[in-house]
């Protein structure tokens, strides 16, 4: 599908990383101000960024509404899975590479990104993941999928016996990959 690679530049995957964390700590920090949500813990769902949660047999899909000039800092998934971007268009930085993604498209993405993502206009997403045990439990899907930081990532990832190093795969990755943290800048 279509995509627009906007600019890039060999940031360390490591450097890059560590300073979203601290962008995102810095949100989490302010949340008590107007249009700041998340609180570090938990994916947002409110009146400005909904999501609905879908199931079928094995899979699970999330649906997300993003308003235009808003700024997201994701979580990091423990699996590859693909999303669709409906409507819309974003600019997601991953390492240091900014890829502008414009509705129709769709994306393989990859284990253990963290990126910055911009709403250039109202979007609206899907992101289809697996779901092997059929759970419809939310808590449960959203620990099995998503780490706030590489630490916690790291850490479940060696409790599952899985590679965490995959996350240095990323480095090529120009893909999208959702948050627990955002930022709205409506003007």
């Amino acid at each position: 599908m279509f995509k627009n690679k906007i600019e890039s530049n060999n940031n360390k995957l490591s450097n890059y990383t560590r300073n979203l964390e601290d962008l995102q700590n810095v949100m989490i920090e302010n949340n008590h101000l107007e249009n700041v949500f998340g609180d570090g813990k938990n994916l947002v769902n409110n009146e400005i960024f909904k999501i609905e949660n879908e199931f079928s047999d094995q899979l699970y899909m999330r649906k997300m509404y993003m308003p235009k000039e808003c700024v997201v800092v994701s979580a990091i998934h423990h699996t590859e899975h693909f999303w669709f971007l409906l409507k819309g268009r974003i600019l997601v930085t991953t390492d240091g590479e900014q890829v502008e993604h414009i509705a129709p498209c769709y994306q393989k993405s990859m284990k253990g990104a963290k990126r910055l993502i911009l709403s250039l206009e109202d979007t609206l997403f899907i992101n289809v993941h697996k779901n092997p045990t059929n759970t419809k439990d939310m808590e449960e899907v959203e620990k099995s999928l998503y780490s706030i930081t590489m630490e916690e990532y790291i850490k479940k990832e060696k409790k599952h016996g899985r590679n965490s190093n995959s996350r240095n795969d990323c480095r090529r990755c120009k893909r999208f990959n959702w948050n627990r943290f955002w930022y709205n800048w409506f003007r």
